[in-house]
């Protein structure tokens, strides 16, 4: 018997939906609800960005979330696999594969710094808060200085200084070159950082749900621990009011007016919820066919919508404190993205009193975030290709060495952005990858299940797996069918007319660096026709488009016990019993049409009786 031979092992379940919802949160929470949430909301009229932030989490993010979670648990299959809805748009799974690529390899390079951050934070004195030091140049100033200046000289100086922290983070720590076009080799230190990041992760990830499930329990609730603590000390600082008025004091109705606030709200939903990257089809893949996805949903909407907001005190209490310290207003220190967490809030944390014990608990929570993601990202990569070629990778040996290997070759691709030029190349596929691939994809999505399969099938495919009671409402259809793909498709449309070329800081890329980014965009979103044409082409004819639009023969529940609760997936040729687990949820006192063999099961147990969950007896297309 050859290898191929082998019936690949049973695919894994979450040990109880308590892991499945924690694993959701950790992967939902991660760094840009700390360092890209806060300054969106400064930055857009404070307390009044979170009318378009809410107003996109309901009729956007609620929605595809929804979806994502019901095509996973369903199916129980991966993001390619779970394409089989509709063959001519299998890229949308290939495309969702190579954005997670992306994200994971750029991701864990940030938990590399935050990792070597967390070692430089184990001294009496952090590093980032003096000057003196190899890394540091002539114009460093620490607080010290600062603090004997007046207002007058502190603007006069502000262009001719540069902080310790920042000096720290970019010489120090990345050894910063002068652009992208020169790489000049690799920062040995954050390599090795890099390193133990996918040690960590290849460990995490060695039986899958199984290990990932269990460590879930931590990367989730460790974070929401530490942001507590670091609000109530930042609520005791001097100056932390300011931070707050900051913040969200400042309600700026006016912003409203701007599309481009309503737009970054919108991609901000994207990212809170990691929607249309193949993750959320993963992770609810695992689930029990009847588990309730319906509550999960509201469920984790509402926990990112609060963590979201709950973050950002933690941040500008002590950005307010520090900016009283200096002397100047809050809106002079904050700053967006990594530089925020690198740069600004170290350099908060260093004018606090046993800093370093501040410095730590930061970092440690950073880490956690970061690994509670990367972990849902890599599962979801590492799965997906498992669930395409089980008939190869049939054993638990075979499969350990492929997630070793998956890890080694991330490992080796991730080497490019812990070089000097490293940053550039990582911003370049953060800010090319945030902005059309996710949106594209969700647009195409809903057409897919909405419009192509169509939203009447996929109502009834809720109501069999979690019965006629919870069968998705009027919101939920209009939302699928019209309100989420128009806003989406304004949100394209208006980035698109409002393009602004990337940058980092003072730095311009030059155009061939910029060509990389579309490249970058093109590697995800070019699956979508490619897999199209593949489709026609393998099918011999153009006019096959009809035929290749309907789902495949094996789309459905993946157990045949589950496909039999419908006379739309039972397979006649090849009855299977119900097992006792399905019987188990099942009413007594209703009947429901099913096939021979399902009436044979009950006949054998006449006590037990299947509800009436789907009334559907043809397949509308």
């Amino acid at each position: 018997m050859g290898a191929s031979d082998i019936a690949p092992p049973e695919r894994k379940q979450w040990a109880n939906p308590v892991e499945f919802f924690l694993t959701l949160v950790a992967f939902a929470v991660g760094l840009g609800n700390v360092w890209r949430f806060p300054y969106l909301c400064f930055k857009n009229g404070g307390g009044a960005f979170l009318i378009p932030y809410t107003f996109m989490l309901i009729f956007i993010g609620a929605p595809v979330f929804y979806l994502e979670l019901t095509l996973g648990q369903f199916t129980s299959a991966g993001p390619l696999v779970v394409w089989k809805v509709n063959p001519l748009l299998r890229g949308i799974g290939y495309a969702s594969l190579a954005t997670n690529c992306f994200l994971a390899l750029y991701y864990n390079v940030l938990i590399a710094y935050c990792f070597y951050y967390l070692i430089s934070s184990f001294q009496l004195i952090v590093p980032w808060s003096t000057c003196g030091n190899w890394w540091n140049t002539a114009l460093c100033t620490d607080q010290k200085a600062l603090a004997n200046l007046s207002r007058t000289d502190l603007n006069l100086m502000k262009n001719m200084t540069s902080s310790p922290s920042e000096e720290y983070f970019y010489r120090g720590v990345l050894q910063i070159s002068s652009g992208v076009e020169n790489l000049d080799g690799i920062v040995t230190h954050l390599a090795v950082a890099l390193a133990v990041a996918w040690l960590i992760c290849f460990l995490a990830l060695s039986k899958g749900v199984q290990s990932l499930g269990k460590i879930a329990y931590f990367t989730a609730l460790f974070p929401y621990v530490m942001l507590t603590v670091l609000i109530i000390r930042g609520a005791t600082l001097s100056g932390a009011m300011e931070g707050v008025k900051f913040y969200m004091g400042t309600v700026n109705l006016s912003v409203l007016k701007s599309p481009s606030v309503w737009k970054e709200a919108c991609t901000q939903v994207f990212y809170a919820l990691s929607c249309c990257s193949g993750g959320l089809i993963a992770m609810a893949s695992f689930n029990d066919f009847n588990n309730n996805v319906y509550r999960d949903t509201l469920s984790i909407c509402l926990v990112t919508w609060f963590t979201s907001i709950f973050g950002g005190f933690a941040i500008f209490t002590v950005l307010g404190h520090m900016a009283t310290k200096m002397g100047v207003s809050v809106a002079e220190v904050a700053k967006g993205g990594p530089g925020l967490a690198f740069v600004v809030f170290p350099e908060g944390l260093a004018m606090m009193p046993f800093a370093p014990l501040w410095c730590v608990l930061f970092f440690l929570m950073m880490c956690t975030l970061g690994f509670g993601s990367e972990f849902s990202i890599m599962e979801t990569i590492m799965a997906s290709i498992i669930d395409e070629f089980k008939t190869h990778l049939n054993t638990p040996k075979k499969i350990i060495i492929f997630r070793f290997s998956i890890s080694f070759v991330f490992f080796l691709l991730g080497l490019s952005m812990v070089s000097r030029g490293g940053l550039y190349i990582l911003n370049i596929i953060d800010q090319y990858l945030g902005g059309f691939p996710w949106l594209v994809i969700g647009v195409v999505e809903l057409f897919c299940i909405a419009w192509v399969y169509g939203v009447d099938n996929f109502c009834d495919d809720i109501a069999i797996m979690l019965g006629e009671k919870r069968r998705p409402g009027i919101f939920w259809r209009i939302c699928w069918q019209y309100i989420s793909p128009l806003i989406l498709l304004f949100t394209i449309l208006f980035s698109s007319l409002f393009y602004q070329e990337v940058t980092l800081d003072d730095y311009i890329y030059p155009p061939w660096a910029l060509a990389l980014g579309w490249i970058v965009v093109i590697a995800c979103l070019g699956w979508l026709p490619c897999i199209s044409l593949v489709e026609i082409c393998r099918r011999g004819t153009w006019g096959i488009i009809k035929e290749a639009r309907l789902p495949s023969d094996r789309w459905g529940p993946a157990r045949e016990e589950h496909r039999q609760l419908s006379r739309r997936y039972a397979n006649k040729n090849d009855p299977k019993q119900l097992s006792m687990q399905t019987l188990s949820t099942i009413d007594t006192g209703d009947t429901f049409d099913l096939d021979a063999a399902a009436v044979e099961v009950i006949k054998a147990s006449p006590k037990l009786y299947v509800k009436r969950l789907s009334d559907v007896s043809t397949t509308r297309f």
